[in-house]
């Protein structure tokens, strides 16, 4: 008899690791639809857009001490556009259930304008630059007036008094 009560008790017991396994790894799933439930948060997302945005306007803050390249400054009102237009329509979608000013999504809707054209005007002057790179490496090989080795060598600069 006590050898068959050893053997039950062997059978029970890995039963019983697994019953408790299973409630751990029960637990472990609850925990992990927690973090799940909380990343599927619309207010986070929101959290997270208005800080990517508050970023960039610190960045373009800085272009008052430091003068920015066009390509930067298109880089960065490009990025402002995007986040700008996406931080409004979530703020529609979900402005009210996390509580946010009524006033922020008219206010960044208002903004989208002045954003764009800061944009097209940075943008254009960087293409312009680039452009101007391009041809001036072209250019530079050339003497002024057009002149060359052929038509009568290098233009000479005036001497003397003017």
């Amino acid at each position: 008899m006590n050898e068959s009560l050893l053997l039950f008790r062997l059978q029970t017991v890995p039963r019983a690791l697994c019953q408790v396994g299973a409630a751990l790894g029960f637990v472990a799933g609850l925990g992990s639809a927690g973090f799940a439930i909380a990343a599927d948060d619309p207010c986070v997302g929101l959290t997270k857009i208005l800080g990517d945005r508050g970023q960039l306007m610190q960045h373009i803050q800085t272009f008052k001490t430091k003068k920015p390249t066009a390509e930067d400054a298109c880089d960065v009102f490009t990025k402002l556009s995007k986040v700008n237009t996406t931080t409004v329509a979530a703020l529609e979608r979900d402005g009210a259930w996390c509580r946010a000013p009524e006033t922020l999504s008219p206010s960044l809707k208002g903004q989208q304008a002045q954003i764009d054209a800061a944009k097209a005007n940075a943008c254009k002057i960087a293409e312009q630059q680039k452009k101007a790179q391009a041809t001036g490496g072209a250019q530079a090989r050339q003497p002024l007036g057009g002149a060359d080795e052929i038509l009568g060598g290098a233009m000479k600069l005036p001497q003397g008094a003017l």
